[in-house]
């Protein structure tokens, strides 16, 4: 259902707006699970989650290394992205959307902000 490989995507919060994240890599083994690294406006990160291939559903963390991580939950959006929420503990949270990256730096389509 997701192709394993490089990804680029942006999270959303209030007070802050629209934060893109460089090239990461995620990759998605046939068991279900994800795993991935990259950098943001944060900091470098890591991925480790889960998927179900049948729902299209995805539940990952996002760990700063030597910083906080963030929940990740969200469902693929029928063009190929991964659409959802981003949780900080119960206080923090907001929109993002992933998406695998094509041809060099192209996306399938274009993000939404």
């Amino acid at each position: 259902m997701f192709p394993s490989g490089p990804w680029k995507g942006f999270w959303h919060q209030d007070g802050y707006g629209c934060q893109e994240m460089d090239q990461f890599e995620l990759e998605f083994s046939p068991g279900g699970t994800v795993r991935g690294q990259g950098t943001d406006v944060v900091g470098v990160f890591t991925y480790r989650g889960t998927y179900d291939p049948d729902t299209g559903s995805v539940r990952m963390t996002k760990q700063y290394l030597g910083r906080h991580s963030v929940d990740y939950e969200g469902a693929v959006d029928g063009e190929g992205k991964i659409a959802g929420t981003w949780r900080i503990g119960e206080y923090w949270s907001g929109p993002f959307s992933l998406y695998p990256v094509v041809r060099g730096d192209e996306p399938i389509h274009e993000i939404v902000k």
